[in-house]
């Protein structure tokens, strides 16, 4: 049975370089060193797949955790609600 964690990326308020929420920001997902979209989900059982892009609410948040396949590094690129790219980790 796969393994499901809560990513240590995204999960937490995120910001502009002016400090203000990212609302209507998007992260995207994939496979570290790839522009292979790779899925996230919304638990720790994997039964539910995010959106990619997740687009973030006005406080800059997910609407839900994001969790991620265990075994499987990832990148994720955090774009402004203009697609201007905030940073890539």
């Amino acid at each position: 049975m796969p393994s499901y964690y809560l990513s240590p990326i995204g999960n937490d308020q995120q910001v502009s370089s002016a400090g203000a929420p990212l609302s209507g920001g998007k992260i995207f997902t994939y496979l570290a060193g790839t522009s292979t979209a790779a899925t996230t989900y919304t638990d720790n059982t994997g039964a539910t797949p995010q959106a990619n892009p997740i687009i973030l609410n006005s406080l800059g948040l997910p609407t839900s955790p994001i969790w991620m396949l265990g075994g499987f590094p990832l990148k994720f690129i955090i774009k402004d609600s203009a697609d201007a790219i905030i940073r890539t980790v």
